[in-house]
């Protein structure tokens, strides 16, 4: 969909999408010079009650067993001459295109981080989103920053929300480390005493409680954590540096059933329907900037339409 999000998600039928990752702008970072655009308001308030606002459609599409992954990024209170120029700006899917920076009027104090993303999850919360995880994407290839007051910033996060208790997730898993490895015998591992149930157990297993136990070795790996380690990669089209398609498919590898309907309201170059469409998912993606839409569509292939659809 080429357009503004908060109108053509009301077209979108009720408890239809399956799964939701996306990346909104950020605030007062810089001026598309695209009318309608997030990112411009006035006030850090006005532009959390905007943003609110779509959560509000998409807590609406979303399917009682929906997941919704949203990437947020922060940034610092009147620093602007610490921003890089403007060919050298990230979009909301962390690329490198062309922009005009703005300044941002706060009362926050300089220099401090303005924790946006924790604002914008706590309203939600309020609003009836479950948070299950904050995810801590970590960028390996980080781009180094030229200060000399802090440590340079490395990671971005990822909250991972459910509009309910019940919700479709396929556990993931990752590599056991060397340590672990090398501690299982016979493919168990000795772990110690037992000092509480675990879940499930009745209170017929109290006589389990300090008794010698051991976990059994998994093939599969175990289960995945909440540090991902996923380093950016460029794209040829306008020296794009794309939202990892690895990091969206972690996403919808647990958060996406076979078949199921992804949306990205914030398409930016098209990574999430792109990987949709490598998983046989059915994709919906919207975006304002008419020059994303061309790439995306460029990225994806034209017979993207066959199960993704860009309007």
């Amino acid at each position: 969909m080429h357009g503004d999000c908060s109108e053509y998600l009301k077209t979108i039928k009720t408890e239809s999408i399956d799964c939701i990752v996306t990346s909104p702008p950020y605030w007062q970072l810089r001026d598309y010079g695209v009318s309608n655009q997030i990112g411009m308001e006035e006030s850090i308030e006005e532009y959390i009650d905007k943003l609110m606002n779509i959560m509000n459609e998409l807590y609406r599409v979303l399917k009682k067993s929906g997941t919704f992954f949203l990437n947020l990024g922060d940034t610092y209170s009147n620093v602007n001459s610490k921003f890089y120029p403007a060919n050298k700006m990230k979009d909301n899917k962390f690329s490198w295109i062309e922009g005009t920076v703005v300044s941002r009027k706060t009362n926050i104090l300089r220099k401090s981080k303005m924790m946006i993303p924790e604002r914008l999850s706590i309203r939600m919360i309020d609003s009836g989103w479950i948070l299950r995880n904050e995810i801590i994407w970590h960028k390996p290839n980080a781009l180094p920053e030229s200060l000399t007051d802090r440590f340079t910033n490395d990671f971005e996060k990822i909250f991972f929300f459910t509009k309910s208790q019940k919700y479709y997730f396929q556990k993931q898993y990752e590599p056991y480390s060397e340590k672990t490895l090398h501690s299982f015998k016979d493919g168990i591992m000795p772990t110690g005493k037992k000092k509480m149930l675990s879940a499930g157990e009745s209170k017929m297993a109290m006589k389990k409680i300090d008794k010698p136990w051991r976990a059994v070795y998994n093939e599969k790996g175990r289960n995945m954590r909440t540090v991902w380690s996923i380093a950016n990669k460029g794209l040829r089209e306008g020296h794009y540096a794309s939202f990892p398609e690895k990091l969206v498919e972690r996403c919808l590898l647990s958060g996406c059933p076979q078949n199921g309907i992804v949306l990205d309201p914030f398409l930016g170059s098209g990574t999430t329907l792109k990987v949709a469409k490598n998983l046989n998912l059915n994709g919906i993606g919207i975006e304002l900037k008419k020059e994303y839409i061309d790439i995306a569509v460029h990225r994806i292939g034209e017979d993207l339409f066959t199960k993704i659809q860009i309007v």
